[in-house]
């Protein structure tokens, strides 16, 4: 079921990605290397009901090509020059982008999803946490105020949670690769904190905004 997790998650996000990209004007061949990147992968899922192995050494290839992709077509490589929340989600976003070719890296080196085990242990959480969870991390902005109607203004405080999230990481990777469980532990308490962390300033710079309007109107009065 993993590999079809995944395939929900990578290509609901690259979808999304696409549609921003095209501010840029991708070309034609630029787009037919997508679909093929993206054909890939999905057949590399599908393959995974019939040969685990060959299946998710493709879904790893195709995970790697879509990275690339993104990290060389997305808005955000022009973005990131800019400043405030748009930099911000910049940074998030091309630090996902690390994390998704990392774990099509290690989806081609194992070659499996056996469920136990420091392998199985950096190939999920290198996608879930470091790919998708700096999504979350980077449209957090825009879509909580869309969704649930709350206004989310950027805080430089952003960046803490983000940076510790990538730290954790990058030490529980180590440590799975390395099979050193002291590192693999701290890896995964910083992960928490980061996630812990980013609800928190998320929670006070919501709480922050509802007040500042009602204090303007007091003032007003």
């Amino acid at each position: 079921a993993v590999p079809f997790l995944v395939a929900f998650l990578v290509l609901t996000i690259v979808g999304e990605r696409l549609e921003l990209s095209r501010m840029r004007g991708p070309t034609q061949p630029a787009r037919v290397a997508l679909l093929a990147a993206i054909a890939l992968f999905s057949c590399g899922v599908a393959a995974t009901l019939v040969d685990r192995e060959l299946g998710v050494r493709l879904a790893g290839a195709g995970m790697l090509a879509q990275a690339l992709w993104l990290a060389h077509h997305d808005v955000a490589r022009r973005t990131i020059h800019m400043t405030g929340v748009t930099r911000y989600m910049a940074v998030a976003l091309l630090a996902g982008y690390c994390w998704l070719a990392v774990a099509g890296v290690l989806w081609l080196h194992y070659g499996t999803l056996l469920g136990a085990g420091p392998a199985y242990d950096a190939e999920l959480h290198a996608l879930f946490l470091g790919f998708v969870f700096s999504m979350v991390f980077a449209h957090a902005p825009v879509i909580v105020p869309a969704v649930l109607g709350v206004s989310l203004p950027y805080r430089r405080a952003m960046y803490a949670p983000l940076v510790l999230l990538h730290v954790g990481l990058v030490l529980r990777i180590l440590g799975d690769l390395a099979e050193d469980v002291t590192a693999w532990r701290w890896g995964g308490v910083l992960d928490e904190a980061a996630i812990l962390g980013f609800l928190a300033v998320a929670i006070a710079a919501a709480a922050g905004a509802r007040r500042r309007p009602t204090r303007g109107r007091s003032r007003s009065t």
